[in-house]
């Protein structure tokens, strides 16, 4: 995402302020902050993908120190069941009636570390969460608030022992953003840290802390709400979707969930720049983490080298830009 040297909006002074509180603990990674907080805003959910020791996790804690917002983690293995991350329903013996007991999924920040680590049906316990906010056990609705944010993350390169994430799955992930490892400057600014006695468990000696409440954050957001797009705007969003449908690289285009993800996050780019409208370029800037994951790319395309990336890129360019 372009950077934004004077914040017009108030938008565009939370994202800088968040920056700045995070860059206290995370070096370098602005363009993966970028989408955890446009996804945040647009009350979406993030996919990170990369290899271990990429601050995945750092970065998911500081950002929720920082939106003062409630963090758990849960570390998902084989053995995990549906149970463990929604909770279950405890027989109290003296009342002679069941309690049920939360899971950790009630939180504001939900950290769902290596989530391909899991089965498809503990997977499956986020669906309902990740959609509609909310979990049911035995019949009883339980809302998790607007503010339930997960921050999912899997490695790309082990495969042994994971369970591929199904496309309904990630079709609930707002944001796919890879997390690259940092280049030899960003690396050596990090171990200097290190070496002056950086505690990546300790976020508050770091100085990070809540630069926004609970109110001023819907304030935000409703700022993010008032953005307009127009009918010229909308229509581009519905051709670079259908544009995917149609690519000769990909036997399964984006969903309509695609075509919502970019309206939003335009939205929000909008907000960000201080405007109050959307134009094409705001839509262009996120395509390729709005839908590099609501694909399946053919087998001659993957043979040919065509990755996520490109396959969106190429879709993108088959569109005129409306003037």
């Amino acid at each position: 995402m372009a950077p934004v040297n004077e914040p017009p909006s108030r938008t565009g002074a939370l994202r800088a302020k968040l920056h700045e509180s995070l860059g206290r603990a995370v070096v370098g990674q602005q363009q993966v902050i970028d989408g955890m907080f446009i996804a945040m805003l647009a009350g979406g959910h993030v996919l990170l993908e990369g290899v271990p020791g990429t601050a995945k996790t750092l970065m998911a804690r500081a950002l929720a120190a920082a939106l003062d917002a409630r963090f758990t983690r849960i570390q998902f293995t084989p053995d995990l069941l549906p149970s463990d991350i929604i909770g279950t329903s405890v027989y109290r013996a003296e009342s002679g009636t069941f309690e049920f007991r939360r899971g950790p999924i009630f939180t504001d920040t939900l950290l769902a570390d290596e989530i391909n680590r899991a089965p498809a049906k503990t997977q499956a316990a986020l669906l309902e969460a990740m959609e509609e906010r909310q979990v049911t056990s035995d019949g009883q609705r339980m809302p998790l608030g607007d503010r339930f944010f997960v921050v999912a993350t899997q490695n790309p390169v082990e495969y042994e022992g994971t369970y591929p994430l199904p496309e309904a799955q990630l079709d609930r992930f707002f944001f796919k953003l890879e997390v690259p490892v940092p280049d030899p400057v960003d690396e050596t600014v990090m171990l200097r840290r290190f070496d002056a006695g950086f505690d990546p468990l300790d976020l508050a000696r770091a100085g990070i802390s809540a630069i926004i409440d609970r109110n001023s954050l819907a304030e935000v957001r409703g700022e993010v709400a008032s953005v307009r797009v127009g009918d010229e705007v909308l229509g581009y969003i519905a051709a670079v979707v259908a544009a995917t449908r149609t690519s000769p690289d990909l036997s399964l285009g984006a969903s309509p969930r695609g075509s919502i993800a970019l309206l939003h996050a335009g939205k929000t780019m909008a907000a960000i720049q201080g405007r109050a409208y959307v134009v094409p370029d705001d839509i262009k800037e996120i395509c390729v983490p709005a839908l590099r994951h609501r694909m399946v790319r053919r087998p001659e395309a993957e043979i040919q080298g065509v990755s996520e990336v490109a396959a969106v890129q190429r879709a993108l360019g088959r569109v005129p830009v409306p003037r």
